[in-house]
């Protein structure tokens, strides 16, 4: 202020010499009010009379004034400067900012990422480069900004994924809907953005989205989207509605409820995928069955997820009991319920009861083949009014070149039926438990049997060749399985009887001496399924690449292409692939398992899962499995299951996080001790 009056005052002198004393007179005042006496003066309160002529002379000095004052903004954000320059007639000014940058016209942009808070702001008059005005801005973090402003439209029906994206503010994010809502079968990922699933109803949906950052800064956008009517054909063997994407599906935070003791028919979808899935069995499924693990029912009680449980036309299944007890259903594919075999034949089990599982024809669609002792036995469920009598199909004691008259069984294991039902198979030990078999038998409709008895590598047969195996390994079965075409058994060891032995699993060409095992070409390890010609095991299990060979071709190749990002062992797969499909082309199916049961880091974590097998590496992803990863029941802990014949169903174990109940009938149970686990179907699209 004292300087401007002294530049004012001294430009109103105009003569040269007064002016020169004026302003040796005006700088001794100035020195004066250095010293605190004129301190009243420049102020203004109380000022001597010798001070108002330089007052009323800077009436005319220039001033410059800016507004807004002392803004805030957030980093990169814009804010518009004005400037107001008084007694000149040029009112223009030049703005400067001490960071970020200014326009000419006063916008001033806030740098990013910038560190200091204060910024100023300068304007300097043009006309009177001494007379400028300055500010302060105060630069923030900036929130977060949405960068969606268009989402993809959606096909009824059709699996759905699409990810919001924000920037700016802080991670992590949390996305929420504030106002309409998507449409049904699709949900928005509060963590990352993702919305999946599958529309089920066709519209134009509009919605509003939020994005809150940790600092609890928020940003909305408005969207719409469009669900027209689909033209694809769901199903086998394409799977066109259903996700092949590898974002991480969590479960739900409330999940779909199919009761607790009680629910059997009971449909849900699974918010993450958008198929159906049906509850089968509860509590009182069986009221005949002992309480405890009988009550637990499963897909198979061998644990094998290859067993052929459906028939060709999935209208009937079979499970089973963890006590083993075989319970053929019906199955409406329009409606998904099931229902019991002759409840009213067997009111005190609610329906038909057979003494274990068995293996569905693949030929005829009320064909249910049962082993029983030594024996095949078929049950023919065509009259749905009076239940059948089993058929004798095949006795392997009736053959010398098979088992000897008068076979105790001790174990066994079904390797199942071939296309056109032409070739059994089967695993026997008279001398212990699983482990313990040394017979490997096959029977060939109108031709008999053929047998490879382990122990010694000695085949014989009422067909094709007979004489001692070329391979010297000797070794004990853990189960057998048969090729879809019938020409090949695969056999897993568990005990050397040799001095030395392959890494299994073993091939035996039914009809030959021809046996050779996979020592060779290594990527064995792993659970395994085959096919017509084709043989796949996810190899270096607990994270299993998935490998296919022929079964005459030594040399494996690779289906898996990659894993999801972020994907850890152990990571365990059970595959099952029960079309009989001699090009092999139609995808199999897997449930995958991890000890993780929330939280998962990544896609594909206990889900239900189809693999190409063309080496394309393409994988479908169907649903949850439910699994809480601890139930004491194999079946359950793992979600074994069983796909459909034609590939549209898959049949699968599940104690669904633990939320049905005991084993001893109480509503609520203990993970990991007596939890109980039902049978569910799930839809594949």
């Amino acid at each position: 202020m004292l300087r401007a009056s002294w530049l004012c005052f001294t430009r109103a002198v105009s003569n040269s010499g007064l002016r020169r004393f004026l302003s040796l007179a005006l700088i001794s005042a100035f020195s004066l009010a250095a010293t605190g006496n004129l301190l009243m003066a420049s102020s203004g309160a109380g000022a001597p009379a010798a001070s108002q002529p330089a007052e009323d002379a800077c009436k005319s000095c220039v001033k410059v004034t800016v507004s807004p004052l002392t803004p805030t903004i957030e980093e990169g954000e814009k804010v518009q400067f004005s400037a107001t320059v008084t007694n000149r007639r040029n009112t223009a000014v030049i703005w400067s900012a001490s960071a970020g940058s200014i326009t000419t016209e006063g916008v001033f942009t806030a740098p990013k990422n910038y560190t200091s808070k204060a910024i100023i702001i300068t304007a300097r008059s043009v006309a009177e480069g001494s007379a400028e005005a300055s500010t302060a801005v105060t630069v923030t973090e900036a929130g977060p900004t949405i960068s969606t402003s268009r989402i993809p439209d959606a096909v009824d029906g059709t699996a759905y994924s699409a990810t919001l994206v924000a920037r700016g503010g802080k991670a992590p994010y949390r996305w929420s809907i504030v106002s309409g809502a998507l449409p049904a079968g699709l949900q928005l990922a509060a963590t990352t953005g993702a919305v999946t699933g599958k529309a089920t109803r066709t519209g134009s949906f509009a919605f509003e989205i939020r994005v809150t950052d940790s600092a609890s800064r928020s940003d909305r956008q408005s969207l719409t989207m469009d669900v027209s009517s689909s033209t694809l054909v769901c199903g086998p063997p394409a799977y066109n509605c259903s996700r092949s994407d590898r974002e991480i599906a969590q479960l739900p935070t409330s999940l779909p409820n199919v009761g607790n003791l009680a629910g059997a028919n009971t449909t849900v979808t699974d918010p993450a995928f958008g198929n159906a899935i049906v509850r089968i069995t509860d509590f009182h499924t069986d009221p005949s069955a002992p309480l405890s693990f009988a009550r637990t029912f499963v897909t198979s009680s061998s644990g094998s997820a290859d067993e052929n449980l459906w028939n060709v036309d999935s209208s009937l299944f079979v499970l089973q009991s963890d006590g083993g007890a075989g319970y053929p259903y019906a199955f409406n594919a329009a409606n998904l319920h099931a229902t019991r075999l002759y409840p009213s034949s067997y009111p005190s089990s609610n329906g038909l009861k057979l003494a274990g599982g068995g293996t569905w024809s693949r030929v005829s669609s009320n064909l249910l083949y049962l082993d029983a002792g030594t024996t095949i036995t078929s049950y023919d469920f065509t009259d749905r009014t009076n239940p059948p009598a089993p058929q004798l199909v095949y006795d392997f004691t009736s053959s010398p070149s098979c088992l000897p008259p008068g076979f105790s069984v001790t174990w066994k294991t079904k390797g199942g039926v071939s296309a056109g039902d032409t070739v059994f198979a089967m695993a026997y030990s008279n001398r212990g438990n699983q482990g313990s078999a040394i017979y490997a038998v096959a029977y060939k409709v109108g031709s008999g049997c053929a047998m490879l008895n382990t122990q010694t590598g000695q085949i014989t047969g009422d067909w094709g060749t007979s004489g001692p195996a070329n391979i010297n390994d000797r070794w004990t079965i853990h189960n057998v399985k048969l090729s879809k075409d019938g020409n090949w058994l695969i056999l897993a060891a568990t005990n050397c009887l040799s001095s030395s032995c392959s890494k299994g699993p073993y091939f035996w060409q039914i009809g030959t001496t021809n046996v050779t095992s996979c020592g060779a070409s290594g990527l064995c390890s792993g659970h395994w399924t085959e096919g017509y010609t084709h043989w796949v095991n996810n190899n270096n299990t607990p994270l299993g690449d998935q490998v296919i060979r022929t079964f005459a071709d030594p040399d494996p190749r690779s289906i898996t292409q990659s894993f999801p990002e972020r994907i850890v062992a152990p990571f365990d797969q059970h595959q099952s692939w029960n079309n009989a499909d001699p090009a092999d082309s139609v995808p199999f199916l897997a449930s995958t398992w991890s000890p993780i049961s929330k939280d998962f880091p990544a896609a594909w974590y206990n889900e239900i899962i189809g693999v190409a097998s063309d080496g394309s590496g393409k994988v479908w992803r169907f649903g949850h499995s439910f699994i809480s990863s601890r139930s004491g029941v194999f079946s359950t802990r793992y979600a074994i299951g069983s796909v459909s014949q034609d590939g549209r169903f898959f049949l699968f174990s599940s104690d669904w996080m633990g939320t049905l109940g005991s084993e001893e009938g109480d509503q609520t149970c203990r993970l990991a001790s007596n939890c109980r686990g039902d049978v569910f179907v799930l839809q594949l699209n």
